[in-house]
């Protein structure tokens, strides 16, 4: 079974366990060198699959990245394609959706991994079976406290190894836009989170309204609290260009923009176009969706 639901008692998991330690530098020699030097059959972090981001984008075990955007600009429909390739390179994800039933989410990966609007159910049953195992869903949507989320992922963690949580989104996690100090330490526990169990957390958040949905909003603009961008590790927004939908110019119709990177070394823009049946973000105009391999 695929669902986390609330009936599990997660009291014992609000809080994590610490251990601090004080150490020679010395004692961090062989991580040193490894950093330098990564023995043969060192596995590299996981990464999105397009071709275009290839060596400059990467997922990192111990860390957290803000997927930032306007409303209706699609940031949770291109981490969806991301899960997908999270799974293809066998990570385990745990999605905390508070705003989209796990059905309806698994309705939409499915049309992107089979390419098209209207999968036969011989391919969902396909889909759905492999995806057990590796992709778990937590059954509860509407506003939840910041805590309990973090209860929720140490539980899954310890209970399913799990390498990946997607958390959409954090205005359901955290009341008002103006509390400032509840979503600085919800990201500074989110951070503590991701290290102590060398996981990988990706968190949902909105950016404030502009002038125009026509100009690419940036970490600048992401709504609440500073320190939100300053803890997190990497910071990606996507941007939807209707300027281009409207007027079909042929430039992206969607861009991923990567604002920061702590552990990397690229920043920069990368042009998608949407392709509405498959959901699929192509990496070019005349771009074939692709079928996502589910042999493995």
């Amino acid at each position: 079974m695929n669902v986390i639901n609330d009936d599990i008692d997660f009291s014992e998991y609000m809080q994590e366990t610490e251990n601090h330690k004080i150490r020679s530098a010395c004692d961090f020699l062989p991580e040193t060198i490894a950093a330098f030097y990564p023995p043969p059959d060192t596995s590299k972090p996981p990464k999105p699959l397009w071709e275009k981001a290839k060596g400059k984008i990467a997922f990192r075990p111990g860390e957290v990245s803000l997927w930032a955007g306007i409303n209706g600009h699609g940031k949770s429909m291109m981490l969806s394609q991301v899960a997908l390739d999270l799974l293809i390179q066998n990570q385990k994800i745990l999605i905390l959706s508070f705003e989209m039933k796990p059905a309806r989410q698994m309705q939409r990966m499915s049309r992107q991994a089979y390419a098209r609007d209207v999968p036969p159910v011989e391919f969902l049953r396909q889909f759905h079976q492999w995806t057990d195992g590796k992709l778990w869903m937590y059954d509860h949507t509407g506003a939840v406290h910041w805590q309990q989320v973090l209860a929720v992922c140490r539980y899954a963690s310890e209970k399913f190894g799990i390498t990946h949580f997607i958390i959409d989104s954090m205005m359901k996690c955290v009341k008002g836009d103006d509390d400032y100090n509840a979503q600085k330490d919800f990201v500074n526990e989110l951070c503590g989170f991701a290290q102590a169990r060398l996981a990988h957390v990706h968190l949902v958040h909105h950016v404030r309204k502009g002038e125009s949905e026509d100009k690419t909003p940036g970490k600048f603009d992401i709504k609440g609290a500073g320190a939100i961008t300053d803890q997190v590790d990497n910071v990606f927004t996507v941007w939807r260009n209707k300027r281009a939908e409207r007027e079909q110019s042929g430039d992206p119709t969607a861009i991923l923009k990567c604002d920061k990177q702590r552990n990397g070394e690229w920043e920069g823009m990368l042009g998608f176009w949407f392709h509405p049946d498959s959901m699929q973000y192509l990496e070019k105009i005349s771009g074939i969706p692709i079928r996502y391999n589910l042999t493995d």
